[in-house]
């Protein structure tokens, strides 16, 4: 699937259909995923309990060890947002690079969400997600970021198609709902405090930050197969 990660814009899908057909031809496991997932939403709570307490003992380790990065950064554009990696390649750092497009840049070529299975020394440090690490095991790119004031994502959508190979959950640490506006395909949604979400990141979002709080994401790829459909299904919070 890494010729399909390149920005759309820059895409003949039907060119690239005629090429290489099975990078754009769901399987029935693909179709039987994305069905259950537009069944159930596209802003859809899960049952974990994210301490507060907890996390902010988290962040000051994330801070003492001066592990935050700007994620992202673009020439001549100012975005006030940080990362720390938690999964990524073999042998990164919690500073390792995070961007899709950066690692195109070093590799040459676009790898999977799925090849960043391998915890950074940040991830055991995150103590307030083990539960949902735990539970969503194997994981695949992984990072917490932090929006401060000013920092935003603009309007985008990060898969266009049914191939795509892994799902995104975001757990939201701490009272993100009164410093982080969410909108996703055109609606602005509340965030519980603490709270893991499945969220349709096919539908167009954007993200902004007023304030510098101590509020932060982890934003997690998880594997788009049946078992993890039955995974969500049961942890939905009703």
């Amino acid at each position: 699937m890494n010729e399909v990660k390149r920005k759309h814009e820059e895409f003949d899908y039907v060119k690239l259909f005629d090429t290489n057909p099975e990078l754009l031809t769901p399987s029935q496991e693909d179709l039987a995923c994305e069905l259950q997932l537009t069944a159930l939403g596209d802003w859809v709570p899960l049952r974990f309990n994210l301490d507060n307490d907890l996390w902010l003992k988290n962040k000051a380790v994330m801070d003492s060890n001066g592990w935050w990065r700007p994620f992202q950064p673009k020439a001549g554009i100012k975005n006030d947002r940080d990362c720390v990696l938690i999964y990524g390649m073999e042998g990164d750092e919690p500073t390792t690079i995070t961007g899709l497009s950066q690692w195109y840049e070093k590799l040459g070529r676009w790898p999977s969400e799925n090849e960043f299975c391998f915890p950074t020394s940040a991830q055991k440090e995150l103590t307030v997600c083990k539960e949902v690490f735990d539970y969503f095991d194997p994981l695949g790119r992984t990072f917490l970021i932090k929006l401060n004031a000013g920092g935003f994502y603009p309007m985008h959508r990060d898969h266009y198609y049914l191939t795509r190979d892994t799902v995104r959950l975001i757990a939201f640490l701490g009272d993100c709902n009164q410093t982080l506006e969410w909108e996703v395909d055109g609606r602005r949604r509340t965030i519980f405090a603490n709270t893991v979400y499945y969220v349709d990141t096919r539908k167009e979002h954007r993200l902004h930050a007023w304030e510098t709080t101590d509020t932060a994401m982890v934003v997690m790829n998880v594997k788009k197969d049946w078992r993890t459909m039955m995974k969500i299904l049961t942890k939905i919070r009703s």
